[in-house]
């Protein structure tokens, strides 16, 4: 079962301040490191589908996590803002249905938000988008 995604925001990375490499499953108070307002991306929310899997190399344990979703309306009023958020500028703050909060990156491990035209297997009408993180502390809780 998948948990369903009820909200996805970010902010740039310069407006978060360094909270250093906090251990896996540490929680972030948000209010006292954000600099600035955190932005809504929109995103349809059945389309949603969320993974972090631990994984253990040669050098320790590490997260890869992955965000992955869709945007089936309004196409190009959004477009300029998926333009902004590509690459490993912006960090990423996710709210799941049960009202629990993640904190996706930190100014030392930027996520990466990459997008395409079209729905895979649906249409062309949209964008898919997708978040991804490796990091050695994963994603943080929020309070």
């Amino acid at each position: 079962m998948k948990p369903g995604v009820k909200l996805i925001q970010y902010i740039h990375a310069s407006q978060v301040e360094d909270y250093g490499n906090l251990p896996a499953g540490s929680t972030v108070n948000l209010a006292s490191v954000l600099n600035g307002n955190l932005q809504t991306l929109p995103f349809t929310q059945d389309s949603a589908d969320i993974n972090e899997q631990w994984h253990y190399d040669n050098n320790g344990r590490y997260s890869d996590f992955s965000l992955s979703a869709a945007l089936r309306t309004d196409k190009e009023s959004h477009r300029k803002t998926l333009q902004a958020l590509a690459g490993k500028k912006y960090i990423f703050v996710v709210t799941l249905v049960s009202g629990t909060r993640y904190l996706i990156g930190s100014r030392e491990y930027l996520p990466t938000f990459t997008y395409s035209d079209g729905i895979s297997g649906i249409s062309s009408n949209g964008f898919s988008f997708k978040i991804s993180l490796k990091s050695l502390h994963g994603v943080l809780l929020v309070s």
